[in-house]
């Protein structure tokens, strides 16, 4: 069983696009793919690993949305939720893993372009200078495994951001982060909804570029996967924007 998950991981990654030396940004749902074996992830993470070689990059999200206020970030510990998946519970265990400096849109990466997560800034969560900003300055691909865009195309709330769209505004939050044993108080930007007239629509926006050759989709037993390169995301999505400030959403009755 577990050869044949293996080969069978390997084909739908490069059926996805990803090759040799590519960064790959992996957002994903590994129950959508309907396999019971508790060495998927493994599994999955190793054939990610050998199509992409040792020049190759993987960069996961590991988002900071504890609202608690006595929640201290320290870059040192992991505090793993309900929220985080089981590959990026197993990435965490990564050697040499790099981490960014974001406090709420934080990720975390392996390879030689996962350094430009060290350039990120922690009073940034989305728009110019963010993690989401730098990953797509440096070439990386989304890749979405068994993963829906509602699930994982967050950079859309980037393009959001880069494009003001009516319906959020920017506001500032109070996070705390551990620096040298003291507690350091950061006002992070958030570009934030305005209220609840409008919902995210992302699965509907990917469908709508689905004939787009930029975009690759495989199907899974309970869904989907998809890969885009994070700079014809941009491209595309702005197209959009441009023509409607309101493409990414859909009105709430």
């Amino acid at each position: 069983m577990s050869k044949k998950l293996k080969n069978f991981m390997l084909k739908h990654i490069k059926k996805l696009g990803i090759k040799k030396n590519n960064c790959v940004l992996v957002y994903s749902d590994l129950s959508k793919f309907g396999f019971n074996n508790n060495s998927f992830p493994k599994i999955l993470l190793s054939s990610l690993k050998i199509i992409l070689g040792k020049n190759g990059s993987i960069v996961m999200p590991f988002y900071l949305l504890n609202n608690k206020r006595n929640y201290v970030y320290d870059e040192k510990k992991f505090v793993l939720s309900e929220k985080i998946g089981l590959l990026t519970k197993l990435f965490c265990k990564e050697k040499n893993l790099i981490r960014s400096n974001s406090l709420i849109h934080n990720h975390i990466g392996i390879g030689p372009a996962a350094k430009i997560l060290s350039k990120s800034s922690e009073n940034i969560s989305i728009g110019k200078n963010s993690d989401f900003y730098l990953l797509k300055k440096y070439n990386f691909k989304l890749l979405l495994l068994g993963c829906d865009p509602m699930q994982g195309a967050t950079y859309l709330h980037h393009m959001e951001s880069l494009h003001r769209v009516p319906y959020r505004k920017w506001i500032k939050l109070k996070k705390i982060k551990l620096v040298n044993n003291q507690k350091k108080l950061v006002l992070v930007k958030y570009y934030a909804k305005k209220n609840d007239k409008y919902s995210s629509n992302f699965n509907n926006f990917f469908a709508s570029i689905e004939k787009k050759s930029a975009l690759k989709i495989q199907k899974v037993k309970y869904g989907k996967s998809f890969c885009i390169s994070l700079k014809n995301l941009d491209k595309i999505t702005s197209s959009f924007l441009k023509k409607n400030k309101y493409a990414l959403v859909r009105k709430n009755n």
